[in-house]
């Protein structure tokens, strides 16, 4: 840190065409919230003819969510003036309707339709089994053509041959298919759960690793002519304990599968490499693998000549996580650099037919862009200028249109359509309309010690001003590598606004879309430069005339729960309460429990844990916390949230009717909480534990909790 005065913070306006309702929201009831539909997946057809959406809502029980399959109305007409022409006379129809809901798959050369869904087909034989199912693009009904009881992961399908890559789970010791189904079967019957392991990791976010593991499966396309049509499943690969297969990409003649593996070397340091694998022989070759990097596939071209990955560096504590995306040569595997002087994290990668132009998403300083690529200067540019955040994106390359979900921070993802030639973006109809939030969106800007420029996304309540000053929450965001840039249904902030609150989104050091350099200034010290960022623009934001300065709670999940923790430890009663949800608080522990211990044993060395261990500063938590964690996660294991929870009341030491403390115990969640009716109790603990210590107010707890 530098002695260079801190600039005097400032606000400006954003999304102006947002307006706020006087009226009640689906944010005023949440169990309207939870219930409403949203789509969650975008699927674009090789051939560029057919749109899928994936939407889910609340089961018929209305104690679950299922999804759907719909094909929207798609148009490969570029943009020429308004779009709603385009779409005359169309509207979106719905394909799938399974009682427990249906995951999309793929495509088949042919444009007909691949889900998968666990259905009553009356077989009882295969009850418990993954179907996939085909649905002719001509119409009709959808039909079984495989079945896995190790269900199907990643599937890739050739254009040109039509061949199917997928993968599925194989027990190590099976000699075929029917022995890896009985000893499935036998293990299920005689209720025998143990797993035997010589490797790390042994579980990964909510479910247990092995005993069977992902193998690449081949199948030829499917005869139309077949009055039976079924896939034949045939088994390419066999991979060992020490490997953990990723996903997969066919090369369009179906001759070569392309797959990114994880390789445990010694201990349970990994390395995750990119193998070529013959679709008819089943050899395979190692293409490229680097000691210090991480390989993952991140796109091939249509004609099958270029190989874009994604290449991340082995991060340690004085090692930070950078993120590139290289040029593979298919027969030698030298890797190059894609481009130059961009450092952002790019997803979502697709390659242009011409193979001069590729297309990805990145986040972008509060939001998110699409980027064009020019493969051969490398010169990255910004497509997308505006304050959406982009994901799902897929390229039309008959038309040369993009196609992607649309989010901000005040509006859920909706499909879009952006043409490259000018960066227009036009809404695609698909039976979904964004709700009107309860309240307003503007920016908060600070500069840090060092001189970096900060900023925070603040949702304000209707009637916030200067004579009814609004009570704040300042929510952390998790990652810690992540940003308050999209629409979020588990941390929503208009459930807050609609209750009076304003709510805070800070991105401090370690956030996304900032640059490297951003990564790099809190990279050895997850409480030193993002805990000031973060307190900095919160003394900002209560220096506005419309905020209640005297009224204040800090809440997060994940790393935010570790900054919510480390916060509560060094700010004494600045906050009027604590919220930490699936948060870490001893950073020895975590460490070597985490599903993930060979990345952050590495990051959190002894010297890092002595100078930033939340654990460290129980004895100085003075506000009272609200601890949430679910029993299935994995990724901060539930041992994180017990030990603060009995440090707390130890601390405490106080009679159980005079602790101000609350632990909020999911048995069944993971790292999230995702069933709707434990959603609408976790916002329902929050506030009212908010409500309680904020503003005073004096109200029971959700009857439902014991």
């Amino acid at each position: 840190m530098t002695d260079t005065p801190r600039d005097t913070a400032a606000t400006t306006d954003a999304s102006p065409d947002q307006s706020a309702t006087d009226s009640p929201t689906i944010f005023h009831d949440l169990h309207a919230f939870v219930a409403e539909p949203r789509i969650t997946g975008l699927y674009l057809a090789p051939a560029g003819d057919r749109l899928v959406a994936a939407r889910t809502e609340l089961n018929t029980k209305r104690n679950g969510y299922v999804t759907a399959l719909w094909e929207l109305p798609h148009s490969s007409r570029r943009s020429r003036g308004h779009r709603s022409a385009a779409y005359a006379g169309q509207s979106p129809r719905r394909l799938t309707r399974g009682v427990d809901g249906e995951a999309l798959a793929g495509f088949t050369a042919h444009g007909d339709l691949l889900f998968t869904a666990k259905r009553d087909t009356g077989d009882d034989e295969h009850t418990d089994e993954t179907t996939l199912f085909l649905l002719p693009r001509g119409g009709g009904e959808a039909f079984v053509v495989a079945r896995r009881h190790g269900g199907f992961a990643s599937l890739s399908i050739a254009r040109d041959s039509g061949r199917i890559a997928l993968t599925s789970a194989i027990h190590p010791r099976a000699a075929d298919d029917e022995d890896d189904r009985a000893l499935a079967s036998e293990r299920r019957e005689t209720k025998t759960s143990a797993i035997l392991h010589t490797g790390h990791p042994v579980r990964y976010w909510d479910h247990d690793l092995g005993p069977a593991r992902d193998q690449v499966l081949i199948a030829e396309p499917l005869d139309p002519a077949d009055p039976d049509p079924r896939l034949d499943l045939r088994r390419l690969t066999s991979f060992g304990p020490a490997d953990r297969l990723g996903e997969v990409i066919i090369s369009p003649d179906g001759g070569t599968v392309y797959a990114d593996v994880s390789r445990t070397l010694h201990g349970t340091t990994a390395r995750s490499r990119i193998v070529a694998i013959d679709a008819d022989s089943g050899e395979v070759r190692t293409l490229a693998a680097q000691d210090d990097h991480n390989l993952g596939l991140a796109a091939l071209s249509p004609d099958g000549s270029v190989l874009l990955l994604s290449r991340s560096t082995v991060a340690s504590d004085t090692r930070p996580l950078a993120m590139e995306l290289v040029k593979a040569d298919l027969e030698t595997g030298e890797l190059t650099p894609a481009y130059t002087g961009f450092t952002n994290w790019p997803s979502d990668v697709r390659i242009a037919p011409d193979n001069t132009t590729a297309y990805f998403t990145a986040d972008l300083e509060g939001h998110g862009a699409i980027h064009r690529l020019d493969l051969g200067s490398g010169t990255v540019t910004v497509l997308t200028e505006d304050v959406r955040h982009y994901s799902a994106l897929a390229l039309d390359e008959r038309s040369g249109q993009l196609i992607a979900l649309a989010d901000a921070i005040d509006a859920p993802p909706l499909p879009v359509r952006c043409d490259p030639a000018t960066g227009e973006i036009s809404p695609i109809p698909c039976g979904i309309e964004a709700p009107p939030v309860p309240g307003s969106l503007t920016e908060v800007t600070a500069a840090a010690e060092d001189g970096t420029p900060l900023r925070a996304w603040l949702c304000l309540p209707e009637g916030a001003g200067a004579e009814e000053p609004a009570p704040l929450l300042l929510w952390i965001h998790g990652g810690p590598f992540g940003s308050w840039n999209s629409w979020t249904w588990r941390w929503n902030p208009w459930t807050a606004t609609a209750r009076g609150y304003a709510v805070l989104l800070p991105d401090p050091a370690i956030s996304t879309g900032y640059g490297q350099e951003m990564i790099d200034r809190g990279w050895d010290q997850l409480g030193g430069s993002p805990y000031d960022d973060i307190m900095l623009l919160t003394r900002a934001t209560l220096e506005r005339d419309d905020i209640d300065e005297t009224r204040k709670a800090a809440l997060g999940g994940s790393y935010g729960g570790y900054m919510a923790n480390w916060i509560a430890g060094r700010t004494g009663d600045f906050f009027d309460c604590i919220v930490t949800h699936a948060s870490l608080w001893a950073l020895d522990q975590f460490r070597g429990t985490t599903d993930t211990a060979s990345h952050w044993a590495a990051h959190l060395s002894d010297e890092h844990n002595a100078k930033y261990n939340p654990a460290d500063g129980i004895d100085a938590i003075t506000a009272p916390m609200l601890v949430i964690h679910g029993d299935k996660d994995y990724r901060v294991p539930i041992g994180e949230g017990l030990r603060l929870w009995f440090e707390l009341l130890t601390a405490a030491d106080q009679d159980p009717e005079d602790n101000p403390h609350r632990f909020l115990y999911f048995p069944d969640e993971n790292h999230w909480i995702l069933s709707p009716n434990n959603s609408v109790i976790w916002y329902e603990t929050v506030y009212t534990f908010v409500d309680r210590h904020v503003r005073g107010i004096e109200a029971e707890m959700p009857r439902l909790l014991g």
